[in-house]
């Protein structure tokens, strides 16, 4: 089959590798260069990088909705087309460009956690389960009809990027299954709505007056992009890899009762958390233990202020 791609971030390059290995990619279309690091300097895409280097040919686009995408995927004539963590909506004349029409592979089971961030907002919510849904993109926000769906169990101490790996490997899997027949009948969604908004930078602040729990679902959900970030000493620190929790319990919320070489015990408003790792601003991520002898951080002393 030709098969058209769309995609823009990591989560979607082994959705393009299995399919570029099995069927004709024409073209695949990703969002435009966007600065990024220190420098600010405007970065391919994750995709466009993967496709560059294994010879595919690309098209960048901060709008791919205009009349010049429109056309020229006309012009290409693909059978299908597979859109994987892309990043653009697709508005009604690009999604008629193709009779069989566009496919997308969202990292929940639909209709829960409709939105930008799927992955985030259940590991946020303590999410036990969750999986990946292939629909037909229609005019909604991730509305469409259901062409298949398969469940993942989440581990208590999978972080972001864990979950991301599995269910883009389980994507992956869907959308190769379904290219052996995309003419199978489609479902509608069954169930109650949720969103799953893209995520803002107050967000990812920790409030130490939560369960130990549910700050340790925050460090997960943001490990290790961008960062559950908490203030020391008035500056913006991140923590990373959260190991589980203890019913220890200090006098100050976000106080550090213990520092091991590899982990730190902090008390929150019921319980305390064990964590790894720390980055203090514009500095490398390093263990606890490591921040503690460098004399960075210590026992007593408390995040959040």
């Amino acid at each position: 089959m030709r098969v058209l791609f769309l995609g823009s971030s990591s989560f979607a390059i082994k959705s393009l590798e299995i399919i570029s290995k099995y069927h004709d990619v024409p073209l695949v279309i990703t969002q435009s260069p966007k600065p990024a690091g220190r420098s600010r300097r405007p970065t391919p895409t994750p995709v466009a990088s993967f496709a560059l280097s294994n010879k595919m040919n690309i098209l960048e686009v901060a709008n791919v909705n205009s009349p010049e995408v429109v056309k020229k995927i006309r012009e290409l004539k693909p059978d299908v087309a597979i859109v994987v963590a892309f990043g653009q909506f697709l508005k009604d004349a690009l999604l008629s460009t193709i009779e069989l029409g566009f496919y997308n592979i969202h990292a929940s089971v639909l209709p829960k956690y409709r939105g930008a961030a799927p992955i985030q907002h259940a590991l946020l919510n303590g999410e036990e389960e969750t999986g990946v849904t292939l629909f037909k993109i229609d005019r909604g926000m991730d509305s469409g009809m259901v062409a298949a769906t398969k469940k993942l169990k989440i581990d208590p101490l999978d972080t972001f990027n864990t979950l991301s790996e599995k269910l883009s490997n389980l994507g992956a899997q869907m959308v190769k299954e379904f290219l052996e027949n995309p003419n199978i009948p489609l479902k509608p969604q069954i169930g109650e709505p949720s969103r799953a908004p893209k995520i803002s930078p107050e967000d990812t602040f920790i409030d130490w007056s939560e369960t130990a729990q549910k700050v340790g679902n925050k460090i997960r959900a943001f490990d290790s992009t961008p960062g559950a970030k908490t203030l020391f000493n008035g500056a913006t620190v991140k923590l990373f890899g959260f190991k589980g929790i203890s019913d220890s319990d200090g006098k100050l919320l976000g106080e550090i009762l213990e520092i091991r070489s590899s982990s730190a015990l902090i008390t929150c408003g019921e319980g305390a958390i064990v964590v790894e790792k720390i980055q203090f601003p514009s500095k490398k991520v390093i263990t606890f233990g490591e921040a503690k002898n460098g004399r960075k951080i210590g026992v007593g002393s408390v995040l959040g202020t």
